[in-house]
């Protein structure tokens, strides 16, 4: 390590990124004359939180200005911890008129969307499917959220090592149908069918899909969710016969065209575009609702951004485009004309695919003191925001199965216990680590209701440091030290886990 030097504060020239995120490339004069320090707290009256080292008082690198600088406890303090993560400005004042403790304006339900006139064209006859479900296969049904395709993409190599092995059978038909599908006592509708618009498909050991049919339907053995099933139907809450089963944890994101200037959103921008639309002039560049891509009251990735932007999910501006996927698809053919108007939400599965043709907008939610993107930077997918309490929108994935005695039916089993355990099977460690989502490992932060508050989260098994050297693009933080073992562990991180030491 380099000796340090000390700084004469009073004449440094601090160096800004963006908007408030302090650097260690600025300009200084040395001052070399003295011991300034014994402790951290002797140096605190510099401000920028440097520490001491070797007698020096060193910059941290730490912001923005005004960050709380401790441990964390509340959710006030996690959103506005120091770090050194980029952090975007975003003016409520400046923009929308929101300034200081001012309330924003009341949302305005939007006017009925007109679809346009019938085709009295003859359509074509649908093509023939083969079937989801073959007579005499090992088939695990999967119904509802459209956001998690990706992620079945990758359960279904995993499933196919299973013994005996399984296919994967999926109806994308919102996490709220799935939802319904699981808790509703109609037995009817435990059963999955085909829906128009919507197509089923069937994933092969790849994970690469056909387009099949359910025909006369097929009976669900998990039902999958973005959202707490009491955020659909507050009656719905797991039983002994409905058990739920927590996946990893799935970041939703506002995403625009990569050619629009936005780069950040806050809460009350969000509740401006989707909650009032064109009716309120603010929400410029976002002034032609028919340029936000959204979804509807029974998608997972709506309900949960709606909490963090106060809009009830059943009345927002915009148009339903019927699943994550063609969200994605249609933000991506805007015409460049329109590109800095348009507007989207994905979760970050299928959002950091996408990152050459989509931006995800750093969000700063209410309270908070600038924007933070789901990962440390705009170009990094560590998901350091979201694993630390900074970034708000997050929740796991819900999977539910009916359960008899705790335990339930064999296809069902194959998928959703792979998530029970403490420490996941490595297979599955790795799939999620590259997938945009995040094992509940590596988190550091947990909350129990939909986009409740957050709280300290230390997991029995922990994978933060591996977690971070095997996102795509990523590096372990120097902090983490590899291991062959636990004798190779300091006793500050004892455990050797997955080539790292960790805490436990």
């Amino acid at each position: 390590m380099s000796q340090p030097v000390r700084i004469k504060w009073s004449s440094i020239l601090l160096c800004l990124v963006g908007a408030g995120t302090l650097v260690g490339a600025c300009s200084a004069i040395f001052d070399h004359d003295g011991a300034q320090c014994a402790t951290d707290s002797d140096c605190a009256s510099f401000g920028g939180h440097p520490y001491c080292l070797q007698s020096v008082c060193v910059a941290s690198n730490l912001g923005p200005d005004g960050c709380f600088f401790g441990t964390p406890t509340t959710p006030e303090q996690f959103a506005n911890q120091c770090s050194t993560a980029s952090c975007s400005a975003f003016d409520n004042c400046a923009r929308i008129g929101v300034c200081g403790s001012a309330e924003e304006p009341a949302a305005i339900a939007p006017p009925t969307i007109d679809a346009g006139p019938a085709s009295t064209a003859d359509a074509p006859p649908p093509p023939v499917l083969p079937p989801c479900v073959a007579p005499g296969s090992n088939t695990v049904v999967v119904g509802g959220s459209t956001a998690i395709q990706p992620f079945l993409a990758i359960m279904a190599p995993l499933l196919a090592t299973n013994q005996p092995p399984y296919v994967l059978a999926y109806q994308p038909s919102g996490s709220c149908k799935g939802v319904d599908n699981m808790f509703n006592p109609d037995p009817a509708k435990r059963k999955v069918t085909d829906i128009v618009g919507k197509q089923a498909l069937l994933f092969d050991v790849t994970g690469q899909t056909t387009a099949c049919s359910f025909g006369a339907g097929a009976t669900l053995d998990v039902g999958a969710s973005d959202v707490f099933a009491s955020s659909c139907n507050a009656d719905y809450n797991p039983t002994d016969a409905i058990a739920e089963y927590l996946g990893p944890i799935q970041p939703m994101t506002f995403v625009v065209p990569s050619t629009s200037s936005e780069t950040t959103i806050s809460a009350e921008m969000g509740h401006t575009i989707f909650g009032r639309g064109n009716t309120d002039t603010t929400s410029a560049p976002y002034l032609d609702p028919k340029l936000y891509f959204v979804r509807n009251s029974g998608s997972g990735t709506q309900q949960m951004i709606a909490r963090a932007i106060g809009v009830d999910a059943a009345k927002w501006w915009g148009r339903d485009r019927g699943s994550s996927g063609k969200v994605r698809d249609q933000l991506e053919a805007v015409a460049p004309a329109d590109s800095s108007g348009a507007i989207g939400i994905l979760s970050t599965d299928f959002a950091d695919a996408e990152r050459s043709r989509l931006r995800i907008l750093a969000f700063k939610g209410t309270d908070q003191t600038c924007g933070y993107y789901p990962d440390s930077t705009q170009f990094t997918r560590d998901k350091r925001n979201v694993r630390d309490g900074h970034y708000a929108v997050w929740g796991p994935v819900h999977f539910f199965a009916n359960v008899s005695g705790s335990i339930p039916n064999a296809a069902a089993a194959a998928f959703v216990t792979r998530f029970s355990l403490p420490r996941l099977d490595q297979p599955l460690l790795d799939a999620i680590v590259k997938s945009g989502l995040v094992p509940a490992c590596a988190m550091n932060v947990q909350r129990s209701v939909e986009m409740g508050p957050v709280a300290p989260f230390s997991p029995e098994f922990q994978c933060g440091c591996y977690f971070e050297a095997n996102v795509p693009g990523g590096t372990a933080p120097t902090s983490c030290k590899t291991c062959a073992g636990p004798a190779d562990c300091p006793s500050a991180t004892p455990a050797c886990n997955d080539g790292f030491c960790e805490l436990k």
